[in-house]
């Protein structure tokens, strides 16, 4: 693949089933990715709002040739690639998947909220909670 050809496009990474999608509008949502991605396969993670700018995205496709699918057609397009009207940009990802997705959120984790009425920040220690939850069985 060339590199001095369209602008809006870096071949510098191998072909990955990840693309890596640069100035996208601050509004875009996961679902604009897997409508964007939708036309060459099945889009199966997305992970919006990246970046310093938070003006990047990934797009996951099931198979490494439907992300080949994607970059070659526009690459050889005249319409770039858009997202709420603004031209974007599609390279490979240096990353076969996405990790740190959008559903590892949802996954439980090990916080514990607790209040305490009556009782001075600087008092709380980890046997004063101790004590506090066991009153409370």
């Amino acid at each position: 693949m060339a590199s001095g050809g369209n602008p809006q496009f870096r071949y510098t990474q191998p072909p990955s089933k990840v693309i890596h999608v640069r100035n996208l509008p601050w509004e875009c949502t996961d679902e604009e990715l897997t409508e964007l991605g939708n036309l060459f396969g099945k889009v199966v993670n997305t992970k919006c709002n990246v970046g310093a700018n938070r003006n990047q995205a990934f797009i996951e496709f099931a198979d490494q040739n439907q992300a080949i699918a994607m970059i070659s057609y526009y690459a050889s397009s005249a319409e770039p690639a858009q997202v709420r009207g603004k031209n974007v940009y599609l390279q490979y990802s240096n990353r076969q998947e996405i990790v740190n997705s959008k559903n590892t959120g949802d996954a439980a984790g090990n916080v514990l909220l607790v209040t305490m009425e009556g009782v001075l920040p600087d008092a709380v220690s980890i046997d004063v909670l101790h004590l506090d939850c066991l009153s409370n069985l």
